[in-house]
Formats: C-alpha cells, structure tokens, sequence
C-alpha cells in the first residue's frame, strides 16, 4: 500500500502565501493545517 506521499489518486496543490513581515503568513498556514487535521 502506497504512503501518503506516494498516493497520486488525490490532485495536487501548491499554494502560496505572500505578504510583509509579521503579518501572520505562518499563523494562518499552522491554523489551516491544525483545523484540517494535519498536526
């Protein structure tokens, strides 16, 4: 059985988040990954 990284059934994504210094890029990215069960 294939690992997750190895499953190629699901689309891939690449996402970008762009903005200033401490305007919470990284916040916002943990906060997606904690409520999507991620972590």
């Amino acid at each position: 059985m294939p690992s997750q990284w190895e499953d190629r059934s699901k689309p891939h994504r690449n996402i970008v988040f762009i903005g200033h210094v401490d305007h919470g890029k990284s916040t916002t990215v943990g906060r997606l990954l904690l409520d999507s069960g991620h972590i």
